[in-house]
Parts: structure tokens; sequence; C-alpha cells
């Protein structure tokens, strides 16, 4: 079974609960780029951006796996230039998503009554120069994360539920079925291990004492819980205009 995870450090977490065959079949592709590889066939099992659900609803979820989020680990952090009265554009940079384009403008315009605009910034990364939604690992170099917000949790704020950032998504009922049945309690198995998966992933003191002071508000479990954080955000882009009908969650 060939599994498809994005470019960041909580997919690499994950990873690291997989047996040697899953590990064999598993390839690091960009967030924006998991769908359209599940849509030709060049994976089975992909952890998608939730919002690219919007154009691709023959997708199959899992009723169990997902990646979540509701406090300052996050996959995205906002940076904002200081002394600013109004914030009406944003530079996205990173591992750049349907959840970065279309949340960022539902998120301004129900928190802050904004009509965001933005523009996808390839250049080198300058923190206090421009207002920033930073995604993927690039957030944890150089420290950047201690003077961002976690994207997440303004996300899940707005919810009132963790926000699913990442579902299991497949185009085959049958093997994603299959892939469910591979796994009991992630959470739980993680959280035991999670001080011995980071020293094998590498990440220094500061970053490691940082996650594991915060890993209570990241969830692979899907839970009830995540599930209606799901349709809460299909509700809000629906009365947002971007989707012309509440489309319903293909659950398996």
């Amino acid at each position: 079974m060939r599994l498809l995870i994005p470019q960041n450090m909580f997919s690499a977490i994950f990873a690291m609960t997989l047996n040697d065959e899953m590990k064999e079949n598993l390839s690091v592709v960009p967030s924006s780029l998991i769908s359209k590889k599940l849509e030709n066939g060049e994976g089975d099992i992909g952890f998608i951006p939730f919002m690219d659900l919007i154009t691709h609803d023959d997708f199959y979820l899992s009723s169990k796996i997902a990646i979540s989020f509701d406090g300052r680990l996050s996959t995205s952090y906002l940076y904002f230039t200081p002394e600013q009265k109004e914030i009406n554009h944003l530079y996205l940079s990173g591992d750049v998503s349907s959840n970065e384009i279309i949340l960022t403008k539902v998120l301004f315009s129900e928190k802050y009554n904004t009509d965001i605009n933005f523009t996808l910034d390839t250049d080198p990364v300058e923190i206090g120069r421009k207002n920033y939604l930073i995604a993927g690992n690039v957030n944890f170099e150089n420290e950047n994360f201690k003077t961002g917000i976690s994207f997440s949790d303004q996300v899940a704020e707005l919810i009132d539920r963790p926000f699913v950032n990442f579902v299991a998504a497949s185009k085959d009922e049958n093997k994603l079925n299959e892939f469910n049945k591979m796994f009991g309690p992630i959470d739980q198995k993680i959280e035991k291990n999670l001080t011995n998966y980071l020293g094998k992933i590498g990440f220094d003191t500061e970053l490691t004492g940082f996650i594991n002071e915060n890993y209570n508000s990241v969830y692979y479990d899907l839970t009830e819980n995540e599930i209606e954080g799901m349709n809460e955000l299909i509700k809000l882009v629906f009365y947002r205009q971007i989707i012309n009908e509440i489309k319903e969650l293909k659950l398996v």
C-alpha cells in the first residue's frame, strides 16, 4: 500500500509509528500535490489538506486517523510586522496548500472583518519586514515559531473544535478500510514514545521541549470532536460562498 504524507514534522512523527512495510512504501510530498497524485494513481492513501475536499469530493476519508490541532503547535504560523493598525495583506510562504489559501480568507473575514489579500512568496523569509503566513518546517528553523501565532489555534478558536489540518483520504474505499485496520489508538502510542521519536528525527533540545510542552494540542485519532470540526469548516466555506453546497464527508 503506497502512502503519501506531507512535508512537516507532524507527519514525520506519524511515520515513526508505521511498520517496516509501510515505511518502505512511504513518499513525502509537498502538501499541494498529494491530492493530484492520488487522483493520478500515484498513491493509495494520502494525508491531504482538508480544504482539498472542495475539489475532490470523490475521495473517501478515514474515520480513524487525521492530523489535528487546537493550540500552539501547528504546521502554519502567522507573523506580523510591528505597529500596524490594519492588516489587509499577507505573504504566503513554505509548504502552502489549499488550507492556507482558503482558510486565510475565512479567518480574517470572520475574526477581523477584513478582506485579506495575499501573495505567494518564494523569496527568502524576512520576518519583521512583511506579514506572513508560513507553512511547514521552515517555521521551526532559526526558532521562527517563537514569534509566530499558531494558525491552527486561530482556526480551532473560530470553530470551537480542533482544526483537522490533514485527513487520510483515498479513491478506493476498500484500501482505506484496510488502512484503518492497521492502527489502534495512535495518540496513546505516540505519547508513550514521543521522546524516542523526536530523538530519532533529530530535533534540537529547545524544539523538543516546546513540542513536549504543547503536545496535548495535537491529535492523530479522529473522534466525534474532530468530525464536528470538519463539518463546521465546510459550513464556513459554504457561508462565505466559496462552495455552492454543503458537502457530505464520505467517512469510512
